[in-house]
């Protein structure tokens, strides 16, 4: 009585090595580049949820009847109101005007309009300092705005990193990238 064995052939064998060859030729430069996209989905979803809540927190001054500037709006972490009902920081800054004055002004508003869960953020005095962050985000006062460099994935003196920049009188938010 013979014996009959089961098994795979030296070419079944062989296409199955050519064809995961391939697969892998195509694969493998589609997954180098994932790194990239994810930090600039981080980005990308900061922004929209940035303008979003400041969005929501314009809404929220908006159903609360346009009260007078410097109102602390409890929601959203007890961020003031500007005469124009857009975030400005948490200091009470009655008759001394209602606009950003400080980095600590902006890390304020990236918290209290993103809430939990957002990315962290630190407040340094110039642009120089952010190359020493160790935070995903940079905020930096410029002017009476904000600006949030995205440190998360380079912040090595040379580098081009996003920025996102909030105009604290009309409550937009716009993006374009910086120079360490």
């Amino acid at each position: 009585m013979r014996r009959t064995e089961s098994g795979f052939t030296i070419i079944e064998l062989v296409v199955v090595i050519i064809l995961l060859g391939v697969l892998a030729a195509t694969a493998l430069p589609r997954f180098m580049n994932v790194d990239d996209e994810a930090h600039a989905a981080v980005v990308e979803g900061v922004q929209g949820g940035l303008q979003t809540g400041v969005s929501l927190y314009h809404a929220q001054w908006v159903a609360q009847s346009q009260p007078n500037a410097n109102v602390a709006i409890a929601e959203f972490n007890n961020l003031r109101t500007n005469a124009n009902g857009f975030p400005y920081g948490t200091a009470d800054r009655s008759g001394t005007g209602s606009n950003v004055t400080n980095s600590a002004d902006c890390a304020a508003i990236f918290t209290g309009v993103l809430q939990a869960g957002a990315p962290s953020v630190s407040s340094v005095a110039a642009a120089a300092n952010v190359i020493a962050s160790t935070t995903d985000f940079t905020t930096v006062m410029n002017g009476t705005n904000c600006d949030y460099y995205y440190t998360g994935q380079n912040n090595t003196a040379g580098s081009i990193v996003p920025l996102l920049q909030y105009t604290s009188t009309t409550g937009l938010l716009s993006a374009t990238t910086a120079t360490l």
